[in-house]
């Protein structure tokens, strides 16, 4: 009987254990999973917690885009603000530029009609002028002369005879000098100064040569053209801005003495002069007291052919 309970005993403690390891591998097994789930879940917290993390990322970057976008639309409209601001300073900038233009035209228009009246008006005084010297001659000779038969008898002298009879001094004068168009030319004392507008300047000079003998000249220095000439003109000639003077009906109105040595009035040009030099004195003499009335040029003091 004793043999048997323990027998019996033995197998209750064997159950025992056996319970015991079953139980001990159910804890471990709940704390397998209880460790599981713990990490899962701590994943899982990561996971939100990376998610919101990447939203508020994405929401800072759409803010900042938005911030940016405003930005750039704040700058276009500055530089279209901008923009309008400096085409409307330019549109006013041409219109002063334009009424300037128009005003300065009419000022030329007005100072060229001016001149020409004024030239006109000359003309017509030395028309006048010829007109009572011929009338004073004229009634000089309907008046009756007592000659004494000598006188009477006594031939009158050749042309020779009247050149050598004019005397040899020249007449000093003091010019008024013409400028068509003062953008064109400026006048400092005695010198005549060509400007870089216009393609050409006829500069004429008062007074009217209606008798003496008259010698004018000069010199050219530093001409910006490769032509010019220096002459005289009729005094019904009239010249505009921007003409030279031989350019239409003055052509017939002018002798012109060329810088290549040509002359110039009618027809084909005459040659035989010298070539005018820079810096070299060119000159011309009219004698009015004779008839035909003679027009002789000079250069650098040497009689011209």
């Amino acid at each position: 009987m004793q043999l048997v309970g323990m027998i019996e005993k033995s197998k209750e403690q064997k159950g025992s254990e056996q319970e015991n390891e079953q139980m001990n591998n159910k804890m471990n097994e709940l704390e397998m999973k209880v460790r599981s789930l713990e990490v899962e879940k701590e994943l899982e917290k990561q996971g939100k917690m990376n998610a919101l993390n990447e939203r508020d990322r994405y929401i800072e970057e759409r803010n900042q885009q938005q911030r940016d976008n405003q930005i750039a639309l704040a700058e276009r409209d500055r530089e279209r603000i901008d923009k309008q601001k400096a085409n409307s300073e330019r549109d006013q900038e041409k219109r002063r530029a334009d009424t300037e233009h128009a005003e300065n035209v009419k000022l030329k228009q007005e100072k060229q009609k001016e001149l020409q009246e004024k030239q006109k008006a000359q003309s017509e005084v030395t028309c006048l002028t010829t007109e009572n010297q011929q009338l004073k001659s004229e009634i000089s000779k309907l008046r009756p002369q007592i000659t004494s038969p000598k006188e009477q008898l006594k031939p009158e002298p050749k042309l020779q005879q009247i050149q050598q009879s004019v005397p040899s001094s020249l007449s000093t004068i003091t010019q008024q000098t013409i400028i068509p168009d003062p953008d064109h030319v400026i006048q400092q004392e005695n010198k005549i100064i060509r400007t870089n507008k216009g393609l050409h300047s006829t500069v004429t000079f008062n007074p009217v040569i209606t008798s003496g003998i008259v010698r004018f000249g000069g010199f050219f220095k530093d001409h910006p053209q490769y032509h010019f000439s220096i002459g005289i003109s009729d005094s019904s000639a009239v010249f505009g801005s921007n003409e030279a003077p031989g350019d239409g009906v003055n052509g017939k109105k002018t002798v012109r003495y060329w810088k290549d040595g040509d002359l110039g009035q009618f027809g084909d040009y005459i040659k035989g002069n010298s070539r005018i030099e820079e810096n070299k004195t060119v000159a011309m003499e009219v004698n009015m007291n004779i008839r035909p009335r003679t027009l002789t040029f000079f250069y650098d003091n040497q009689e011209q052919p």
